[in-house]
């Protein structure tokens, strides 16, 4: 029985098979405990259990009258409404099997044990707090299970517009809850390893210059951005540089170094495992190192991902918090997909930005999420290498928003990447500012470059240099 597919075995349930049910769900069980824990925002164990067995005694009924195509995605659909039902119910709910058949099989698969109860008065007084739109955002797509495609068909607005909304009522209510948001550039860092090359301590000088030669497509089989391609013996060394504030330098602030070790399996699909470590090097303002501090000791992490046909995924990633806690986060949890998820493996160069009076560009109608744009001559040092320079930021713009340009070589391998931060992304609009006292990033780093795309100003936040671009590794 174990070894037959999910569409077999669902044709079984119809039938009645009722070990056809047990070896669905012995199969899911746990992933969609997972989803249903992130859903209704609870790690009450009798909750989750209440919920789960809703969804699998929903799913019983359902399947014994249809077999639908995608079993693992309709079961997620399932837990998925069933979440909804109970977020609406006033009654937070207690409502019980009837039917003793369903109940022993339902029963026969148990929950792990009771975590801490979450605050839920906060969060719902949190909530409240969040302006309109984005409070109405929140709600229609949590609480309403709406799509994102769903809830900006009924506002009549671009997708764009209800992620940037989504994402700033989420950052709010993490705001008034005291709760940091994870970065990704601090969380998926790595050590250098003993016996090889050092980065230097300063930036090396940097010119770009476009080239005359013919553009190329490029096959980018890296996990986007992190440099590594999720195949077994790949290996990589990276360096991140940010500026001084009072413009003196570009000084090295942490050295990750990433590995793919070993074959993994995540959720039923096969991927490799990458292990990394971050060595923290130095503030921004100072040249002090922090590796005495114990919250700044190396931090252990990994991630999973897989290359495949046309783009490449994300699967898993494990951070090591302050404290020790390790966390893990994978393709099924809420908000995977806005940070990792899949990135298409072929940038192409399709002219599809214009360029405007007094520098600034545009982009054309069409444009995907990440392309690539001329062909570049890069000098690090005394290196040249010619590179692709290739951007990825979201279809509508916004100073809340964030940009990459990277230069990639014609073999897909990243030598420098360029994080711009839309003018406002991170910044309250009002004192007490986030992350220094300016309210803008043009005020809080008032040296750095700048770029204007559709009327959008992104500034010049940090450079990341791989091992390659510096000749540590050939």
């Amino acid at each position: 029985m174990g070894l037959l597919d999910d569409r077999k075995l669902a044709e079984q349930i119809r039938t009645g098979n009722e070990q056809a049910l047990v070896t669905l769900i012995r199969r899911y069980e746990r992933s969609l405990a997972a989803l249903i824990r992130v859903r209704i925002g609870s790690a009450d164990v009798d909750a989750v259990e209440d919920v789960l067995q809703e969804t699998l005694v929903h799913a019983w009924l359902a399947l014994r009258l249809q077999a639908p195509r995608h079993v693992r995605a309709w079961l997620y659909q399932v837990a998925r409404n069933r979440c909804a039902d109970y977020l609406r119910s006033s009654q937070r709910r207690e409502r019980f099997i009837e039917t003793e058949e369903l109940a022993l099989a339902v029963n026969r698969f148990s929950v792990p044990a009771a975590r801490q109860r979450r605050v839920a008065v906060e969060v719902v007084d949190a909530f409240n707090r969040v302006p309109e739109k984005e409070r109405e955002a929140l709600r229609l797509f949590y609480l309403d299970d709406l799509s994102i495609a769903e809830i900006a068909t009924r506002h009549r607005c671009p997708q764009g517009t209800i992620k940037r909304r989504l994402s700033h009522g989420r950052d709010m209510v993490r705001s008034e809850l005291g709760v940091a948001k994870t970065k990704r550039r601090i969380a998926m860092s790595a050590d250098r390893k003993p016996g090889m090359g050092s980065f230097p301590e300063l930036r090396p000088e940097i010119s770009i210059q476009k080239s005359a030669g013919t553009p190329f497509s490029i096959d980018l089989r890296e996990l986007a951005w992190w440099f590594i391609v999720p195949e077994i013996g790949d290996r990589v060394r990276w360096a991140d540089y940010e500026p001084a504030r009072d413009d003196s330098a570009w000084k090295l602030t942490e050295v990750k170094d990433m590995a793919a070790t070993r074959r993994a399996i995540i959720h039923g699909r096969s991927c490799v495992e990458i292990e990394m470590e971050v060595r923290h090097c130095r503030d921004r303002d100072g040249l002090l190192p922090l590796n005495h501090d114990p919250e700044k000791l190396p931090r252990h992490t990994r991630i999973w991902g897989i290359v495949e046909e046309t783009e490449v995924h994300w699967l898993a990633v494990e951070s090591m918090k302050s404290d020790g806690t390790r966390e893990l986060l994978t393709c099924l949890d809420e908000d995977f997909g806005w940070d990792f998820g899949m990135t298409p493996r072929r940038v192409e160069d399709k002219d599809y930005l214009v360029e405007q009076a007094g520098g600034t560009l545009a982009k054309k109608e069409g444009a995907p999420q990440m392309f690539s744009h001329g062909l570049y001559t890069v000098r690090i040092g005394d290196r040249a290498f010619e590179c692709m320079r290739v951007f990825d930021f979201d279809e509508d713009a916004s100073e809340r928003t964030v940009l990459v340009m990277a230069y990639v070589t014609r073999a897909g391998r990243t030598l420098l990447f360029r994080r711009y931060n839309g003018n406002h992304w991170g910044k309250r609009e009002a004192p007490p500012h986030s992350w220094g006292v300016e309210m803008t990033w043009e005020e809080d780093l008032p040296h750095t470059d700048r770029l204007v795309i559709d009327g959008v100003k992104y500034v010049h936040n940090y450079d990341s240099l791989t091992d390659v671009a510096c000749g540590i590794r050939e």
